[in-house]
């Protein structure tokens, strides 16, 4: 192919061309915003000197040769060392079975779904529906040709009520791979609505060192946000992640395991990342040990660990980074009952914004919902609720897994890109977590 004659020029290139559709609703309030369109582009990496060039264009007439002389000029404007480590190159070609439903069909069940959310003490309600169906080709000089279509639509219901001075906010998301027929709608619209207008009854919480409990979206957010994050590993091998140094070693109790998979059926799933590498699962932690780190080629060779395909763009105009797929804290062997015997302490329930600091492993979440437990039993609904801490000590302070499992789709930003993830866990008990 043509392709490949003019990429095996290079130490290393890669080609990557994009074809699709992508729909966009908004329903804020009375406002309702829509835009759907095709989408083109294509983008070229090359590898010299060991110095990286990218170039990017929208235009279906390319002009191959000049994107390829522009990567390479962009190449040689700073020194580098990088390095690549070596798979096998593969010829596939991966198809996902999707529909296309018409963006203003789309929005007008949308219209009716948001209606589910109002009404009461709500004062505010947003839906932000995203649609897209992509054809993803990948060529690189050292033979790869991999296909892949793949569909991705998420939805998200976000409500606001207020009781008198005091505001609360909820919000629900569904997803789907197979199309906007697949989507779940008027559940999280529901749900959405329900639960601000009860939090605006709910006591301001307690504050203080307590046993927590988390469910299974709170212990997927502590997953993903804490553990995967630091565990990618472009952070480790700049020494910008908690976990450099630490593989082999154990930093959690053994009821800690904890897993990335691209190949789980969930809406992070992929069978080839952008690089052409196979997305395989990564045992991050086994049993409170450090086993792994998530990989592009380029960190797999730094932090001389295998490489697992995950480097992964947003789009043809953006350069593959080291990102998550489903991240999934992996159940035990503890009953509810078990995982709630708790004399006094804290339910925490969803997630409502938070940050991380993966050099010091130091977080802080607010559950989007909480309670207190008494002799095992949830009693008093609390709002504003948060979780501080610190990774490390957090993973040690486990102390009960449950068997159950649940898990929320997203999709995660870094360095500017987001691209669909899902992660959660089954409940979880924590000893001596900060509450505020």
């Amino acid at each position: 192919m043509e392709y490949s004659r003019l990429l095996s020029k290079y130490d290393y290139a890669d080609l990557r061309i994009e074809r699709g559709t992508d729909t966009g609703i908004s329903l804020k309030d009375k406002e309702v915003k829509v835009h759907s369109g095709k989408m083109f582009g294509i983008s070229v990496r090359v590898l010299k000197d060991g110095a990286w060039g990218f170039a990017s264009s929208n235009n279906a007439n390319f002009d191959m040769k000049k994107l390829l002389k522009n990567a390479e000029k962009l190449s040689s404007v700073e020194k580098s060392t990088s390095n690549l480590s070596e798979i096998k190159p593969v010829k596939k070609n991966v198809k996902d079975k999707y529909s296309v439903t018409d963006a203003e069909i789309q929005a007008m069940e949308l219209i009716e779904a948001k209606k589910l959310m109002e009404g009461g003490s709500i004062i505010s309600t947003n839906i932000g529906c995203s649609d897209s169906q992509t054809i993803t080709e990948f060529y690189s000089s050292e033979g790869a040709e991999i296909i892949q279509e793949q569909s991705h639509t998420y939805l998200s219901c976000f409500a606001v009520a207020r009781r008198n001075s005091v505001i609360q906010r909820a919000v629900e998301t569904s997803a789907s791979r197979t199309g906007f027929r697949g989507l779940e709608i008027s559940e999280p619209c529901i749900k959405s609505g329900e639960k601000a207008r009860k939090l605006i009854k709910a006591e301001p919480p307690p504050r203080g060192r307590f046993t927590a409990v988390l469910d299974p979206e709170m212990t997927g957010v502590l997953t993903h946000e804490a553990v995967g994050h630091a565990s990618e590993a472009d952070a480790v091998s700049s020494k910008e992640s908690i976990f450099a140094g630490k593989m082999n070693g154990k930093i959690g109790c053994e009821l800690v395991n904890i897993v990335d998979d691209p190949s789980m059926n969930r809406f992070g799933h992929y069978e080839y990342d952008d690089e052409g590498v196979k997305g395989k699962k990564s045992e991050i932690i086994k049993n409170g040990v450090l086993k792994d780190y998530l990989n592009s080629r380029e960190s797999s060779k730094e932090t001389k660990t295998a490489p697992n395909g995950h480097a992964r763009a947003e789009d043809f105009s953006y350069v593959p980074i080291v990102r998550m797929s489903n991240t999934f804290f992996l159940p035990g062997g503890h009953s509810m009952e078990d995982v709630f015997d708790v004399r006094e302490g804290i339910y925490l329930k969803g997630m409502l914004g938070g940050s991380v600091d993966t050099f010091t492993g130091g977080f802080m979440f607010k559950a989007e919902e909480a309670y207190t437990v008494r002799n095992g039993e949830k009693d008093k609904l609390l709002r504003d609720v948060t979780i501080t801490g610190n990774l490390l000590e957090v993973l040690m302070n486990v102390v009960a897994v449950g068997k159950d499992t649940g898990s929320s789709p997203g999709i995660c930003g870094k360095l500017g890109q987001g691209v669909p993830v899902e992660d959660g866990g089954p409940h979880i008990r924590v000893e001596h977590t900060v509450i505020g």
